[in-house]
């Protein structure tokens, strides 16, 4: 019997302690593979670019979010308890599949259920995280928890946007208002948010390095300003809708909104910046950091772009924040947390954690410098012609290659020794 129960304890001590998110990192990587796919050969298949967009914030960026914030909030307010929800996980991912699905097969009420599914799997994640900072009896790191409460919000609120849109309600120049406001309350909201809330304290985490004197309080009130800041921003969006005279107010009152969440951001990454400064080099702390320094000058360029009313540089936007801002995090944050995931023991993250650091600057190099030619890209326009073209193309292959060799790595720890 002795040895028996000890057999199992030591058993127990071997099972990596974070193996609950392998699901939803596995799920995420599909997803991302799914949206390179469509970009590298969007020409000839069904969609559109809106379904690699998609793919990446209903696929990618839900899924991460879900999980990890979910888990940060448990251990920041240490509250322990299942770390994922598989009905959650289920109904997000049944969700996401049907939304592709209807931008693929133009169905309207697909489109419509796919996204009332996917808000259900937020509003889930919203009551939890809502109960378990209400419980907790620690108070410095609840403004985390609050704010990624706040990014359940945009969520919802970008949701119900979506949704109109997909099913027809919106028409002429109320639909394109609709897409902005809805583009910026996923991205600055769902995504950018939590990344603010989180990075305030991963970032040191990651960099393994102590967090910047005063970066939490100052946190505090910049996550309030910069969420205050872009809900401004996304309704006076939505009224330039209205036309004429409208459009030129509403379109200030936008960019003033959003210069409030720029300041906000900017006023969070900062610290963690300067705390970068010291830090040992790794990986995990070079993405984190290019993909604070993108995030700054990101949505100040947004705050220009919205106050001129030259929003075909949205796109170029868009692909800083989606691919430089937060799916860099997201691999940062993947790639310090695969060995806690799939490692049994120390010595066994140990390994897995040398393996991942495998072409390390080049990876960096590539991804950066893929979103920096495809914003190059887009910002010169129709001057370049066909090079424009071409130098999107490469920038799209470098951010491919970057991203799969990361897959890979991860990929197959899951058939090394370590990794059992």
């Amino acid at each position: 019997m002795a040895r028996s129960v000890t057999g199992a304890n030591d058993s127990a001590k071997n099972v990596p302690p974070l193996r609950p998110l392998l699901p939803a990192v596995v799920a995420s990587a599909v997803y991302a593979v799914a949206a390179l796919v469509w970009i590298a050969f969007g020409d000839v298949l069904p969609g559109g670019r809106w379904v690699p967009v998609h793919l990446f914030t209903a696929g990618v960026l839900s899924n991460m979010i879900v999980a990890l914030t979910h888990h940060f909030a448990q251990t920041l307010l240490h509250t322990p308890g299942r770390t994922v929800r598989h009905g959650r996980f289920a109904l997000l991912n049944v969700g996401a599949v049907l939304l592709v699905a209807a931008l693929l097969l133009d169905m309207p009420r697909a489109f419509a259920v796919g996204a009332t599914m996917l808000t259900a799997a937020v509003l889930w994640l919203y009551v939890d995280l809502r109960r378990l900072r209400k419980r907790s009896l620690t108070g410095r790191f609840t403004f985390v928890v609050r704010g990624y409460e706040r990014a359940c919000g945009a969520f919802v609120h970008g949701a119900i946007l979506g949704a109109l849109m997909g099913v027809g309600l919106f028409s002429g120049g109320w639909y394109g208002a609709a897409r902005l406001a809805h583009l910026h309350v996923n991205v600055l909201g769902w995504g950018g948010l939590t990344l603010l809330a989180t990075v305030v304290f991963f970032g040191p985490t990651v960099m393994r390095t102590r967090m910047e004197n005063g970066a939490d309080a100052a946190a505090m009130p910049a996550l309030r300003v910069a969420t205050t800041g872009l809900t401004i921003g996304a309704l006076a969006l939505l009224l330039t809708g209205g036309g004429s005279v409208w459009v030129l107010p509403a379109r200030l009152v936008a960019a003033g909104g959003l210069a409030a969440y720029a300041a906000g951001a900017t006023a969070v990454c900062l610290p963690v910046l300067r705390a970068a400064r010291r830090a040992r080099p790794s990986p995990q702390a070079w993405s984190l950091r290019s993909a604070c320094t993108w995030m700054v000058a990101a949505v100040w360029a947004d705050v220009l772009v919205v106050a001129t009313g030259r929003f075909r540089l949205l796109d170029a936007l868009g692909a800083i924040l989606l691919v430089g801002v937060l799916g860099q995090a997201i691999l940062g944050a993947v790639g310090y947390l695969t060995p806690m995931i799939k490692g049994s023991g120390p010595s066994g993250r140990a390994v897995i954690r040398q393996r991942l650091d495998g072409l390390p600057r080049a990876r960096l190099v590539m991804l950066n410098l893929g979103v920096g030619l495809v914003v190059i890209a887009v910002w010169i326009g129709d001057i370049a012609g066909i090079a424009g073209s071409v130098l999107a193309r490469v920038g799209w292959v470098l951010v491919a290659v970057a991203v799969l060799t990361q897959l890979l790595l991860m990929a197959t720890e899951s058939r090394s020794p370590a990794a059992t």
